[in-house]
């Protein structure tokens, strides 16, 4: 069984299932989309019927945009046909059989919070004399093959819309279609059986099919008519689309009411079944799919969802402890890493200072660690600040910004991180070069400080520049002052120093003619590079610190992979100190967004649990 629990299991990867995938994981919610088929629902050349936004466009193309869309939020995972459904208790399983060769399948079990049932359609055998016979050979349950019935005589049996529908579309393409139904009446569509009534299909009330003959493909259809008069039609082409809900088995099974032809029954204003927790729409609740309104089902139980999972979390609050820093700091007890003491440097800008005796012993300047705070919490990379040997502590600065590190924050002293590793990265290389700028942005402050210290304590002349947004963001001003030769200070808005960037007090030492003989630049990734770009007409060697996505630090995912002088470079073991002359930015800059959108539903999330 898959130990993740979904917030939302979409059981059917059709236009209701992927509506409904897009919009619950734009309100920030985990879905999982399990479809039989192999791909996105096959639907041919045929036309879709008014949806908006499209003029003309395929039931095929439009399917393969939603699925193609639905991947960016949702995990979708095909070929697992669904067998089992356990729907009763507070987590829901799934069960899917999926094929593992020839003779041997595989039974899945997938977790989920809620369920969303949004089965597709399935033909109905007819079960007369020579059906079997010639599947495949003239008879088909869906789509025949592309330019087999064009300007042939097709018979479309069936009576929904689904029926109506491929009759119009072999109509426009100049088949000669013949549509039988047992019935007197369509179920389908008002604005179908308009359209229906403008074509030259041949409509066929009241004929039930009793068989059909051939030679090596089908020849005709025989068919018996309500008061009792046999009738054989010639066709070429012959598509059964008398459908029926293939799960109802399933769904009974699963305690879900249902009505005697199967389709499930639900609360059409909110789209929930009899059980909590449980939702449907499309072709399961209807015995009929139009792409528009399946979408639209799909949407509004999007919605729905989200306020039942909503009004969980509310309820599973209530049993959270009033003092949530008392609560974790239970959970934390099991680390071994203390932290001794907390500073709010700024309302976001957090410094520790933890016990940690083994990484104070081996760090460098320019190295860092890697911390998680919870079982299931991420990864997240620091540089070391400052590391004490003798006390055996180091010291780690970080902003709140994500939900990880708003976790972080709320720590305090007295408290354990759970997992602490390091030290890890080469240490930055510190030679005697002369005047040495050392440009400090926002957090950047605070990696830089080690190695400002070291590069003045080997000899050089040190100009240190820190820069924030704005006052209440300065870090580290007496630290960075008692270990550089200069201290200067910029703020964005003017509120202290500098009334502009850093870089605009570098350009401001050239133009004055001093001689700069090596720069080190660390912060955000657009002050770094602005910073490169101007040393590079100068040709002034500079050192920048980089921070790209990390997981293991060891070299292994690739993750923090990076461009430095046209050869691929780990952060993690390579860096994180490069020649920032030879780092490609636009690569970094665009690898650094991947996981925005992520990490903003995760921070939505956050606060509204909390």
């Amino acid at each position: 069984m898959e130990s993740k629990i979904w917030d939302v299991i979409c059981v059917g990867g059709g236009p209701a299932g992927i509506s409904c995938a897009i919009r619950a994981a734009e309100l920030g919610r985990s879905v999982l989309v399990l479809e039989a088929r192999s791909g996105s629902a096959t639907a041919g050349s045929m036309m879709v019927d008014g949806y908006p936004g499209f003029f003309s466009i395929t039931r095929q193309e439009l399917l393969d945009k939603m699925a193609r869309q639905a991947k960016y939020h949702a995990t979708i995972r095909y070929a697992e046909r669904v067998s089992r459904l356990e729907l009763e208790s507070k987590i829901k399983r799934v069960y899917t059989t999926v094929v593992r060769g020839e003779f041997f399948s595989e039974e899945i079990a997938y977790q989920g919070k809620t369920v969303l049932i949004a089965t597709g359609l399935h033909p109905k055998k007819l079960n007369v004399p020579g059906e079997r016979k010639y599947h495949s050979k003239g008879i088909y349950y869906n789509n025949p093959p592309e330019g087999e019935y064009e300007e042939k005589n097709v018979a479309i049996i069936g009576h929904t819309s689904w029926a109506v529908r491929n009759a119009l579309h072999y109509d426009s393409l100049g088949a000669q279609v013949c549509l039988i139904t047992a019935r007197d009446a369509f179920d389908a569509h008002p604005a179908l059986l308009r359209r229906l009534n403008e074509s030259f299909v041949n409509i066929r009330f009241g004929h039930e099919v009793m068989s059909f003959e051939g030679d090596l493909k089908v020849k005709k259809v025989n068919l018996k008519s309500s008061t009792g008069e046999r009738v054989s039609i010639s066709t070429e082409i012959i598509v059964i689309l008398s459908s029926k809900i293939k799960n109802r088995e399933l769904f009974m099974n699963a305690g879900l009411a249902i009505t005697p032809e199967g389709k499930i029954i639900i609360n059409s204003a909110n789209q929930d079944t009899n059980l909590q927790g449980v939702f449907a729409a499309g072709s399961a609740i209807r015995g009929d799919s139009i792409v528009g309104i399946d979408a639209a089902e799909g949407q509004t139980a999007a919605m729905q969802i989200s306020h039942y999972l909503t009004n969980l979390e509310k309820e599973a609050s209530k049993e959270i402890p009033e003092k949530l820093e008392a609560s974790l700091a239970q959970r934390f007890v099991e680390g071994k890493s203390k932290i001794i003491e907390k500073l709010d440097l700024s309302p976001e800008i957090i410094k520790w200072v933890v016990s940690a005796p083994r990484i104070a012993e081996k760090c460098q300047p320019g190295q860092f660690v890697i911390l998680r705070v919870t079982d299931n919490g991420e990864r997240i990379p620091l540089t070391v600040a400052d590391f004490d040997r003798e006390a055996g502590t180091i010291t780690l600065i970080f902003q709140k910004i994500g939900k990880s590190t708003k976790l972080m924050g709320r720590l305090i002293a007295g408290d354990h991180i759970l997992n602490l590793l390091g030290p890890l990265g080469e240490p930055v290389k510190i030679e005697k070069w002369g005047t040495v700028v050392v440009l400090g942005g926002g957090c950047g402050v605070a990696p830089v400080l080690p190695k400002t210290k070291a590069m003045r304590e080997i000899g050089n002349y040190v100009i240190s520049i820190i820069s924030a947004r704005t006052r209440t963001l300065l870090i580290c001003q007496d630290e960075m002052n008692s270990v550089s030769d200069e201290l200067h200070i910029a703020t964005d808005d003017g509120t202290l120093g500098h009334h502009g960037y850093g870089l605009d007090l570098l350009r401001k030492f050239i133009d004055e003619g001093r001689k700069i003989d090596h720069v080190v630049a660390v912060g955000p990734i657009p002050m770094m590079r602005a910073v490169v770009n101007f040393t590079k007409q100068h040709d002034i060697p500079t050192i920048v610190s980089l921070a790209p996505l990390m997981v293991d630090g060891t070299g292994m995912c690739g993750a923090c992979r990076v461009t430095v002088g046209g050869k691929v470079k780990f952060a993690c073991v390579d860096g994180p100190n490069f020649d920032g002359l030879k780092v490609d930015f636009e690569e970094l800059t665009l690898r650094s967004r991947a996981y925005r959108y992520e990490e903003r539903i995760a921070v939505e999330r956050m606060a509204r649990t909390n």
